[in-house]
């Protein structure tokens, strides 16, 4: 199901990241078990810091994602997803070994101008599909961006 021009015309970033975090996990068990380069990771008791850089509590669990930001252009989220799950379904034996110690799943990020009933983020059943072979969870941060900010910043 492709997206109209009218609801393309209103998102403006779209990213999808999977993540794989337990409190014994270490990044580089998961790099070896998986032979994929995490985009970001942490292991407990890292250092942690915000985006001002200031000092916060250290990682209470060990993390391991990817993510498709920068690594795939398009406003729809069913492109995001296949892309990951190009990468991760081949290793599907590892990934749900590795979660009987912790928690998996993908954090969709998805901002527009227009949020009303029916214009959030669609989610084919390939991709839908993809995610139950993983037994993963999803969880969404849904943004609206306001078009008059948005023209301040240009």
């Amino acid at each position: 199901m492709g997206l109209s021009d009218l609801h393309l015309s209103h998102i403006r970033k779209v990213a999808v990241g999977f993540i794989i975090s337990g409190k014994n996990l270490t990044p580089q068990e998961i790099t070896n078990a998986l032979g994929l380069q995490p985009d970001h990771s942490a292991a407990c008791g890292d250092e942690r810091r915000n985006l001002e850089g200031a000092l916060l509590a250290p990682h209470d669990n060990g993390f391991w994602r990817l993510d498709t930001d920068d690594k795939v252009k398009s406003k729809d989220i069913n492109d995001h997803f296949r892309y990951l799950l190009s990468i991760l379904l081949p290793h599907r034996d590892a990934i749900l070994k590795l979660s009987q110690e912790g928690d998996i799943y993908f954090d969709i990020l998805w901002q527009s101008t227009y949020i009303y009933a029916g214009t959030g983020p669609i989610i084919d059943r390939d991709c839908l599909q993809g995610v139950s072979q993983l037994q993963a969870s999803m969880g969404f941060d849904i943004y609206q961006i306001d078009e008059e900010e948005e023209k301040c910043q240009s």
